[in-house]
């Protein structure tokens, strides 16, 4: 179920994107409502991302990545 959640997310996220791309700013409404969703714009990749989903990635990075396993045997 979750990454069902996910792949709607994702297909969202490009089609704000791609609006975005097209039809230039969404208004300063909407952007205020998915900022206060979570929903930021990424003016180096110009894309729509998660900030949820952003920081999720970035703590299994962390763990999996920079802390070391023997600290946990």
């Amino acid at each position: 179920m979750f990454d069902g959640i996910l792949s709607l997310e994702k297909t969202a996220l490009e089609r704000l994107t791609q609006h975005r791309r097209v039809s230039g700013s969404l208004g300063t409404e909407m952007e205020e409502m998915l900022s206060l969703a979570g929903i930021l714009w990424d003016e180096v990749e110009g894309e729509y991302f998660s900030f949820d989903q952003f920081l999720t990635e970035a703590n299994q990075t962390i763990v999996t990545e920079l802390i070391p396993h023997e600290n946990y045997s």
